[in-house]
């Protein structure tokens, strides 16, 4: 889906310009274990930005000490260290958290020996993961963003993070020449105070706040975040500037994936992948899942779930611990890679996404691009993704929820994913640049006053 929002005011030009790209989230990168569907994108934008050795595009980090600007071959130096610290690049079948997977589910004795915990890194593992990384790129030092970033550039931030700290931006305002293109994710926070924490409402007003002030143009990855976060803005009395609505793409490892893991053919289990924490609404499967091991004893179907935990995630997950027979067929993985997770789609038997609020389902349009049988909840962000054979369900209906999963067929033949070339990182990234490029500095100031 790419939809063009106020689209008659964007600008004439065509030619890609110099993009100064935010690469707030990437730094920070090394304190997750993996990358979460957001971070997917922002690298694979980033690789296409900086992907020319000869480009002159520049990296835009902002810290309390100010903000600074890298070169393309320090930022390439960044994404390569990425790739392999999440292993983007290896191979499903070297993942040893998939490892670790398989033996629990095959209930192998060494399985259940303790070890070192992967839920999450500890804070000493994100600070030493952190410092490796400054001294595997050099990053710094750096220069300041705005006496580096050449005249008439475009600054692109797809990470959203920065936008809670107006101070980072305070360098575009001595800039005017220079073009502002935002990403926001949704309005979640604000529309549903009661799944989150207590100061995210707050945080994520002020980040459509710093958006609505600075933004010469907004991208959006479906209509539901752009109708929302426009509700917001006109809340607090500003517009929201020209838009681009973009379907976030499919991650390379799910094109690219060819194989369901071996080992598991033969074995009937669905697949649940987000962080843990309320909205997501895992309660609602857990209490599916002690229906099926009630019912079925050693014929129920195995659940995987897939995802960092978040808040109140000991909580949500705590009926695995008090429930060693449910914990034989529910299972938590943290800390899996990309070609890992492509391959363990592939041969699930359904996806499951019970979530009760989303800016953009990409585990409902990454299953149903491989053809895995799709469950999800009836919010608008699943309908604009969902297709003719995706079942959608109410949130808080357990027996609906139980019947659909057990209806659903085994895998019987290999699938054959069909990819459309719309849904690539290629295609993705072609409609980003070509839309912000064609954005005029000043624009958001002109549509202001006209406003008035």
């Amino acid at each position: 889906m790419v939809e063009i929002f106020s689209g008659d005011e964007r600008g004439s030009a065509t030619a890609h310009r110099i993009i100064a790209y935010d690469v707030m989230r990437l730094f920070i990168g090394p304190s997750f274990l993996t990358p979460r569907g957001i971070d997917r994108v922002d690298l694979a934008l980033a690789r296409h930005i900086f992907g020319d050795e000869s480009s002159r595009n520049i990296g835009i980090l902002p810290t309390p000490a100010g903000v600074y600007a890298f070169s393309s071959i320090q930022v390439r130096r960044l994404l390569a260290h990425l790739q392999e610290l999440w292993a983007e690049d290896g191979d499903a079948a070297s993942d040893p958290q998939l490892q670790s997977l398989l033996d629990k589910i095959a209930r192998r004795p060494e399985a259940a020996k303790p070890g070192p915990s992967v839920s999450s890194l500890a804070f000493r593992d994100k600070v030493r993961r952190m410092l490796h990384m400054l001294r595997a790129t050099g990053l710094f030092p750096g220069r300041f963003a705005g006496r580096m970033v050449p005249p008439n550039s475009v600054y692109l931030n797809v990470g959203q993070l920065g936008l809670a700290m107006p101070s980072f931006f305070n360098w575009l305002v001595r800039r005017p020449d220079i073009t502002r293109a935002m990403m926001l994710h949704d309005a979640i926070p604000i529309d549903y105070p009661h799944l989150v924490g207590e100061k995210a409402p707050m945080h994520h007003r002020q980040m459509i706040r710093t958006a609505a002030e600075h933004a010469d143009c907004l991208i959006f990855n479906s209509a539901y975040t752009r109708d929302s976060v426009t509700a917001v803005m006109r809340g607090i009395g500003r517009t929201c500037p020209p838009a681009l609505v973009r379907s976030l793409p499919l991650p390379a490892a799910f094109v690219d994936v060819e194989t369901c893991v071996a080992e598991l053919c033969g074995t009937r289990y669905f697949l649940a992948v987000s962080t843990i924490e309320p909205r997501k609404n895992f309660a609602l499967l857990l209490c599916v899942w002690q229906r099926f091991v009630a019912t079925l004893g050693s014929a129920a179907p195995h659940l995987v779930i897939v995802g960092s935990p978040g808040k109140d995630a000991d909580t949500i997950l705590a009926p695995l611990r008090s429930s060693p027979g449910l914990a034989s067929f529910v299972h938590h993985v943290v800390g899996l890679s990309s070609p890992a997770l492509a391959s363990l789609s592939l041969g699930a038997a359904g996806m499951l996404c019970p979530s009760f609020a989303e800016g953009f389902g990409l585990p409902l349009l990454e299953a149903s691009a491989m053809d895995v049988p799709v469950i999800a909840t009836d919010i608008p962000a699943h309908r604009e993704v969902a297709t003719p054979a995706t079942i959608l369900l109410p949130p808080d209906d357990v027996e609906a929820w139980a019947r659909a999963i057990a209806a659903t067929p085994d895998v019987v033949a290999p699938r054959r994913p069909h990819i459309l070339s719309a849904m690539t990182e290629a295609a993705y990234c072609a409609d980003i640049i070509d839309f912000v490029s064609g954005i005029e500095a000043g624009q958001r100031a002109r549509n202001a006053r006209r406003s008035l």
